[in-house]
């Protein structure tokens, strides 16, 4: 899940006769990331050179595309693709198959040109001779799109090789686990008259020649962290030698977000719409753009609301009030027995207790607590998350800068940077809101928590890189407390959501006939300023914390997806 699938590459030379048979049983594996074979083999020109794309497969592309666009606009019935033998059409083939399409193309065209002419009692009769034309043409039409579609895929893969005079060479990544797939795909398809050559990538980027692109990048996550995968590769796509962050979103993305849109009635709420989203998605109904992303979104949003319920009863808050919230605890605890204000409570100063005894002085745990009435409070809980979010990101940065090898960077880049970092957050969290008096007041806590870290990070990194080295150290100070400042967006996105609850009750206490009236807009407006406007904020706030404040401490992105050859 942390460490993306193991490539390993590999470089196969076979007799050109057999071209077409490895290809297919390499593409019908689907294991082989192509890569372009010269970029490897560059400086053994003129024995080897490159393959170029073959007549056949640009008159095979042209016959597809024609073939799609009338195939598209036929009233096909929902059927299986036909089954084809897995083969490399002939050239013959070909042009028998070009022959019998034309037919159909100018039956379909002169049909088409006669529906845009017709009046509107022809058109039925018209639209009656299409569908008999899809009757009569489909399964011949859908397997000639087969067939030419292999042949497309083969000779495009053929066009990434090189060869000699009669040895084809062709090269590229494939998952470490399924090597012997390969192998036997290759033997069988070569007849055994092969031979395989394979190299294990370096952290650098290359095996002891020039090598353009490090391995592509194969993501395995559980099916759960499948919207969280994308919120990822939205920002960019890992490469091959860095942790994907995906699992820790799966935790820290609904926790942020709850933080922001904690209410225990807004909550259910925002539930009860998402997992009829999750229904719908399950069912596989497909819908205009905007709500097709909620749709496929929509585990995401199902953790994201429990998490907005759970930070409700953290914060003593149902549809903003605190009333409603001690109605329904009341009613549980005659239920249940079970005060569930009181075991918050009890939770929250036995976590105090123990963080205090473990660093050697008081760290609050303020729940419950209402965010409106104590943003003090709420402000702290921010810190936290910043403290903890960006030294996890730094140690994800040490870490990556180890898998690659790169020691010293790692040193002096998000090592002596987690350094200064924890220093800092050591002060705030036991000086807190005096934390500015004691440093000035104290030259000495300046100078070792503050200064020092912060002289080695410029002068280290500036002997190593130089002026760049300096800059980005500066940089590096700077957003240490810029970037713990941006967590406040928590408190402020609480707050703001706390004041439109309590703005909207306002429109529960109308009497006589005009308490209907004031229930209906106070539904109204809480789908629409809470549920949509204000939870899609929190969300937009809570996506910019993880890839602004937390993945520019250890994640660069620029990786490329695995796309092995496949038959589709």
């Amino acid at each position: 899940m942390l460490k993306t699938r193991t490539m390993t590459k590999a470089r196969i030379y076979f007799h050109e006769k057999y071209a077409d048979d490895v290809f297919l049983k390499v593409a019908e594996t689907g294991t082989l990331h192509q890569t372009d074979v010269l970029e490897s083999l560059e400086g053994l020109e003129p024995q080897i050179k490159p393959v170029e794309s073959s007549e056949k497969f640009f008159r095979v592309t042209s016959l597809i595309s024609r073939m799609q666009a009338v195939i598209s606009n036929l009233p096909l019935t929902p059927m299986r693709t036909p089954k084809v033998d897995l083969r490399i059409l002939t050239g013959v083939e070909i042009e028998t198959i070009d022959r019998e399409f034309s037919s159909v193309e100018q039956v379909y065209s002169s049909t088409t040109s006669l529906l845009t002419d017709a009046e509107e009692d022809k058109q039925a009769q018209v639209k009656e001779e299409l569908s008999k034309l899809s009757r009569d043409y489909e399964e011949k039409l859908l397997r000639w799109s087969r067939q030419l579609e292999i042949t497309r895929v083969v000779e495009e893969a053929k066009s990434k090789g090189a060869r000699t005079s009669r040895t084809y060479v062709i090269e590229g990544w494939i998952p470490a686990e399924r090597k012997n797939d390969f192998e036997e795909a290759v033997r069988q398809g070569a007849e055994g008259y092969c031979a395989n050559l394979y190299l294990s990538p370096s952290m650098g980027g290359g095996h002891g020649h020039a090598e353009v692109k490090p391995p592509p990048t194969l993501i395995r996550n559980p099916r759960m962290a499948h919207v969280y995968e994308k919120l990822v590769t939205g920002f960019g796509f890992p490469n091959y030698f860095e942790i994907d962050p995906t699992i820790f979103m799966v935790i820290s993305f609904p926790i942020i977000f709850g933080l922001m849109f904690g209410d225990v009635g807004h909550g259910l709420i925002l539930l009860a719409c998402s997992l009829l989203l999750l229904v719908v998605n399950k069912r596989g109904v497909r819908a205009p753009e905007l709500f097709e992303y909620m749709i496929r979104g929509s585990p995401l949003l199902v953790m994201c609301s429990i998490s907005a319920v759970f930070f409700g009863f953290l914060y003593g808050e149902m549809f903003g009030s605190e009333e409603f919230y001690h109605v329904v605890d009341e009613t549980l605890h005659g239920a249940l027995g079970i005060s569930i204000h009181d075991v918050i409570k009890s939770a929250s100063h036995g976590l105090e207790n123990s963080l205090s005894q473990i660093v050697g002085f008081s760290v609050p745990v303020p729940f419950p607590f209402s965010p409106f009435s104590n943003p003090r409070l709420l402000l702290l809980v921010s810190l936290y998350v910043a403290m903890i979010q960006i030294t996890f990101g730094l140690l994800l940065g040490m870490i990556n800068e180890f898998r690659k090898r790169n020691y010293v960077e790692a040193i002096i880049g998000p090592g002596i940077w987690l350094w200064f970092y924890c220093s800092f957050a050591y002060l705030i969290l036991k000086y807190k809101a005096g934390i500015f008096i004691v440093i000035f007041q104290n030259p000495n806590i300046l100078g070792l928590y503050i200064a020092l870290p912060a002289a080695v990070m410029v002068l280290a990194r500036t002997a190593i890189h130089g002026i760049d080295g300096f800059g980005h150290s500066l940089e590096s100070l700077i957003s240490s407390l810029s970037n713990s400042i941006s967590y406040g967006r928590i408190l402020a996105l609480a707050i703001a959501h706390a004041a439109f609850s309590k703005i909207l009750l306002m429109m529960l206490e109308f009497g006589g006939v005009m308490a209907i009236v004031g229930i209906m807009m106070w539904a109204v407006f809480t789908f629409l300023l809470i549920l949509c406007f204000e939870g899609l904020l929190s969300f937009i706030h809570t996506l910019r914390l993880h890839w602004v404040e937390w993945f520019l401490k250890f994640y660069v992105g620029d990786g490329y997806e695995y796309k092995p050859l496949r038959l589709s």
